[in-house]
């Protein structure tokens, strides 16, 4: 009986929070719709993804609204300066590449998010994920 109690106990606080992050996924998108930017966004496919460390926390929210691609850092991420070179050196690949454009909003060692726009299709968008996920994960485990 005890044991019950308990899984549903987990079971509602993980429906809360997931609930929860999909509030905050619409007041986001709402915010884009009044702030005048949507017309510029092509169709309506848009998701939500996150990043997790290696404990399964989450560390990171991916906003993905084509051709729009958003990584919003959860909490105070201390990320050393290697790392954020890592990062960049990643996306200026792509920038050549796939002729993107990004811009990483850091403050002081505290990155904060990383916009990155004309990611056009899911290939793209699963290799931007991939590289910034393994980097993420790196700087965040220590």
């Amino acid at each position: 009986m005890e044991s019950d109690i308990e899984e549903l106990r987990k079971f509602l606080e993980n429906k809360i929070s997931n609930l929860r992050k999909e509030l905050e996924l619409y007041e986001y998108l709402l915010s884009i719709l009044e702030s005048g930017y949507m017309p510029s966004i092509k169709g309506t496919k848009g998701t939500l993804d996150y990043i997790k460390n290696k404990r399964g926390e989450v560390i990171a929210e991916i906003l993905y609204t084509p051709p729009l691609l958003k990584i919003i850092l959860k909490g105070r991420q201390n990320i050393s300066k290697v790392y954020i070179t890592a990062l960049s050196k990643i996306l200026d690949s792509e920038k050549i590449l796939s002729k993107i454009d990004y811009d990483i909003a850091v403050d002081k060692d505290e990155l904060r998010e990383i916009t990155i726009k004309e990611v056009n299709n899911d290939i793209l968008y699963n290799k931007i994920k991939a590289g910034i996920q393994s980097i993420l994960e790196r700087a965040t485990s220590q």
